[in-house]
């Protein structure tokens, strides 16, 4: 049985324990991990706490901060790490996959001790020279040592190495992936993301001061404007150093200053050796006396021992990545959780590493790169949790149905499986990166956008027709059918015909549109529509086909082609239609007997579509209609769209309540005035819902639109050899709506018989023009 201890291993270890006696470790933040945030309110509270613990350290051994936990994976070998000089790299390796603020800042910290001892030593060694009584010198030269020792442990910032190179010889301590690159030379280091740049701009720092007597103070204002947070937090912990060094005078939240540490307070105190092995006697604190400089070493020295020895962490070090996202989950109490595709990062960065190692060209690997940030680049400005959890959840429903047919994304752990495995378990990686991307450009560039569109992915003679079709999906939220187009988008894009006629996308987004419409017209609601779609993803389009996924095989225009599509959405429409029992015999009429009985206007959402697709391509002509393709029959555009999707524009001819004065009691009956023949199509809202008129008032309203001049000259403002506004289509549009009044104008009463009638009108012409998109014979 394997033990818990084979997994990880989680011990606390002081803050000198986690960073300065690994001298040979590198900690390297993964892609997923955010900036560096920490503000100086939190140095400001880091601090008080060590002031708090510090003076309850004088009088009881017990007293000790601790900061939480840091969760490493070990990645010695560098398989995660890019970019990456492999010979350049620190002997050992750990990913952080929790605690990267806390322990940046405690570097940041270090290395500002660094500094500050460099700055007192010389004045220190000074003091010695002149010391002319031999006990205080003994006294001073072992302080001397202490602080000596503490400016090697505080140097640890850096990993050495055994490059000559003064400067690059010695790699910052932390990098993150993707901004920078351990090297040990000019040519190959890389240091870019605000900590690391610190770390290196000290270390050349500490080079240039080298000859110097007196150490000078890092200047700050040569680092980037994208290292703003660093350098303030810098500063931050520089004037909180100054209280420390004039006896841990800090000011408390109120403004007042803290009581003052007195050398003398610390003269002989027992913890001061036990827990810190910084005993302080008298011949120092008498030497302190003597030299204000020697008591602000003292309080320096006594703080760096105390945060390098008494501020502890419980280190966590997991071997094996997934393992660690789950500790991170259970540690993770405050912060955000990692989306799916932050984790998903690392796997992917591991590959090409993999890959550069195999010695695939590097112009491959940056593309690869490439690929890889113009997925996690979608995300990055995306500041709210909830928008970025939520259209991450999209893309991995969207792309691993796509690519494996099933998936399930429940939980957070869900999704970063599903993106896990299909990743692992894919033969061609490159392919997969692409394919991800692709999804994501529909996503965010299409789907998602303020208003859908399909953009260049169809020819422009059917960009209105697609945008409807798609603009319709959107509007009903019908998620699930993304995977489908995405792999014809895909498809169209390996065989060159992406925004041609030749478009496999366009056909089968109306198919989708078609099949869609008439499926949840026959019950106003999704009815399973759903479990369609797991079917086709799932197990084919037939039993001799495996799910229809981009992980089975090639795209082949076998696979994947329109025709295919269509097919099996008709099989699934007949077959839907058949389980309705409706005693017609053709499977037109089987549909139209039952979507004439269905409350359709009760769900006005599910009717719109519908109702374009009703009205479009016909005409009244005298007491008939006849089929037209005049312009001003032609519903089915997004100008339509939008004028049936404002506020009010639906409505009932009949409202419901008295029939008096209507002709036909029966209209009363919900189950014949929600019929979609009783509808009334009012884009100018001029008739009153919650004061419906009478039939007589309601007719009237309806004549005298009709008598508007401009209604019999729609055709010839559509068809002007000018181009014409978007406003004068929206008047037009609005006008081929008002001439459809006389359909209902018609009647001199309005009775069952009528609804009725206008029901299998505008149903029968809706499955015309929609099954024609179904290449229905």
């Amino acid at each position: 049985m394997q033990k818990s201890l084979d997994i990880f291993k989680a011990e606390p270890q002081s803050v000198f324990d986690v960073i300065c006696e690994r001298k040979n470790t590198g900690f390297y933040m993964p892609a997923y991990q955010r900036p560096y945030s920490w503000e100086e309110s939190h140095i400001r509270d880091l601090f008080s706490d060590c002031e708090s613990v510090f003076r309850n350290l004088l009088e009881s051994p017990d007293a000790i901060i601790f900061l939480g936990s840091i969760l490493s994976v070990d990645d010695s070998s560098g398989l995660t790490i890019y970019p990456l000089v492999k010979r350049d790299k620190p002997t050992h390796i750990k990913l952080i996959i929790d605690g990267q603020q806390r322990l940046s800042t405690l570097i940041l910290i270090i290395l500002c001790l660094n500094e500050r001892l460099r700055m007192l030593l010389p004045s220190l060694k000074k003091t010695i020279h002149l010391e002319q009584d031999e006990e205080i010198k003994d006294v001073l030269d072992e302080l001397r040592q202490v602080v000596s020792q503490l400016k090697i442990d505080t140097s640890n910032t850096v990993v050495e190495t055994t490059a000559e190179h003064e400067v690059y010889k010695k790699l910052p301590k932390i990098i993150r992936s993707q901004i920078d690159c351990w090297g040990r030379s000019e040519k190959k280091a890389q240091y870019e993301s605000p900590i690391s740049e610190l770390l290196a701009a000290y270390q050349r720092h500490i080079v240039e001061q080298r000859d110097s007597s007196v150490f000078e103070p890092l200047n700050l204002s040569l680092m980037s404007a994208s290292a703003k947070r660093v350098v303030e937090n810098v500063k931050e912990i520089r004037k909180q150093l100054d209280c420390v060094q004039q006896g841990f005078q800090f000011k408390s939240p109120e403004g007042e200053l803290e009581e003052k540490i007195n050398i003398s307070d610390l003269v002989d105190i027992e913890t001061l050796d036990i827990c810190l092995d910084f005993p302080i006697d008298k011949d120092l604190a008498k030497a302190s006396k003597s030299y204000d400089k020697v008591a602000e070493v003292i309080y320096i020295a006594a703080f760096a021992k105390f945060l390098l020895h008494r501020v502890c962490l419980t280190y966590v070090e997991v071997n094996n990545e997934s393992y660690a996202f789950d500790m991170f989950e259970a540690l993770n109490t405050t912060g955000e959780p990692l989306t799916a595709i932050e984790t998903f990062v690392p796997k992917v960065v591991e590959y090409i590493g993999a890959q550069r190692k195999n010695g695939t060209p590097e112009e491959e690997i940056e593309a690869s790169m490439g690929t890889l940030n113009s997925i996690t680049e979608r995300f990055e400005g995306i500041i709210k949790s909830k928008e970025k959890n939520l259209k991450t959840k999209a893309l991995i429903l969207a792309f691993v149905r796509a690519y494996q047919g099933k998936v399930k994304v429940t939980s957070l752990r869900d999704q970063r499986d599903a993106m896990l495995k299909s990743y692992e378990n894919c033969h061609y990686k490159d392919e997969y990166l692409t394919q991800l991307a692709t999804t994501a450009d529909f996503l965010f560039d299409h789907w998602q956008a303020a208003v859908p569109s399909v953009g260049n992915l169809v020819e422009s003679s059917e960009q209105d027709i697609s945008n409807l079709c798609l603009r319709y999906l959107v509007d009903m939220k019908h998620d699930i059918v993304q995977s489908l187009l995405v792999q014809f988008v895909l498809a169209d894009e390996k065989f060159g015909v992406t925004g041609t006629e030749y478009s496999d996308f366009a056909k089968v987004l109306k198919a989708i549109t078609a099949f869609s419409v008439l499926w949840r017209a026959m019950s106003g609601g999704a009815d399973g529509i759903d479990a369609v779609y797991k079917k086709l993803h799932e197990r084919g389009v037939s039993v001799d086909h495996k799910g229809y996924q981009l992980g089975n095989g090639p795209q082949t225009s076998d696979r994947f082609n329109a025709d295919i599509i269509k097919r099996f959405f008709r099989e699934e429409l007949e077959a839907k239609i058949s389980s309705k029992g409706s005693p017609k015999e053709d499977v037109d009429e089987k549909w139209l007997d039952i979507c004439s009985k269905q409350q359709i206007l009760t769900k006005p959402k599910n009717t719109n579509m519908l109702l374009l697709a009703g009205m479009h391509g016909i005409e009244l002509n005298g007491i008939h209609h006849e089929i037209s393709n005049k312009p001003s029959t032609d519903f089915l555009t997004t100008i339509m769209w939008e004028l049936l999707s404002g506020k009010n524009a639906i409505k009932k001819v009949f409202n419901g309540g008295f029939t008096e004065g209507w002709g036909d009691d029966r209209i009363a009956n919900p189950e014949e005035y929600n019929k979609i023949g009783n509808v009334l199509i009012d884009a100018r809202n001029g008739v009153s819902s919650t004061n419906p008129p009478s039939w007589y008032n309601l007719k009237q309203h309806l004549l005298q639109s009709l008598s508007n001049d401009s209604i019999d000259n729609i055709d010839d403002i559509l068809l002007a050899e000018s181009q014409i506004s978007n406003e004068s289509k929206r008047n037009a549009s609005i006008l081929m709506l008002e001439k459809k009044f006389a359909d209902i104008t018609f009647a001199d009463e309005w009775t069952k018989q009528h609804i009725d009638e206008r029901s299998v009108l505008l149903l029968t012409n809706a499955w015309r023009n929609l099954t024609q998109w179904l290449d229905w014979e």
